[in-house]
């Protein structure tokens, strides 16, 4: 059966002026959500996102979705102990030119110029995607939008964690926020990230 075909009448209507992969990207991560929420008894239902675009869960669910032109992949949790979730991957490649310098402050770029150019290949793409799943777990709970320097992360690469280091003053419950703890890992063709939060909503 075709994704569009297992998508409901809300679904097909919210995506129906998007390109073609953008379809195919909202209808496999729907499709994929239906299945991860059937695996922790949730009854199938619409999963049209919020206003400002960030997925809509059904009562007492948290979860991420991260997609890329090939990949796409849903996490979820109904435990009450995980506020927020934030899941991304990016492809193991070099990040285009000049990216690293959009993405990274001051020490993350020192960090990086640490490692010898084999290893900055795909550290590069490391940050890049921590930040992605970093932005995405806090905006559940602040409800901000972040640029990349508004947030600085420290990594352990043997333990495949990050941690925040430093955020922006301002941002709605800060000191919460900070908590946020990362893991990483490389795997066949994609750097993978997760952010959680944990403590009750």
């Amino acid at each position: 059966m075709l994704v569009s075909e297992q998508l409901y009448p809300e679904e097909r209507q919210y995506i129906e002026r998007a390109v073609e992969a953008r379809r195919a990207q909202f209808g496999t991560a729907r499709v994929s959500a239906r299945r991860a929420l059937a695996r922790l008894g949730v009854a199938p239902c619409a999963l049209v996102p919020n206003l400002d675009r960030s997925p809509r869960w059904p009562p007492g669910i948290t979860g991420s979705i991260a997609h890329t032109e090939r990949h796409c992949a849903v996490v979820l949790t109904d435990a009450h102990s995980i506020a927020a979730i934030g899941l991304d991957f990016e492809s193991d490649a070099p990040l285009r030119a000049g990216v690293e310098d959009v993405v990274c402050t001051e020490s993350e770029q020192s960090w990086l110029e640490s490692f010898d150019r084999r290893a900055m290949t795909w550290l590069g793409a490391l940050v890049f995607s921590a930040k992605e799943a970093f932005y995405k777990c806090q905006y559940s709970v602040t409800q901000t939008m972040l640029d990349f320097k508004d947030v600085e992360l420290t990594f352990d690469l043997e333990a495949g964690r990050f941690a925040v280091a430093n955020l922006r003053a301002g941002v709605p419950q800060r000191s919460r926020v900070l908590r946020i703890e990362g893991r990483a890992c490389r795997a066949p063709e994609l750097v993978v990230t997760t952010a959680t939060l944990v403590g009750a909503i």
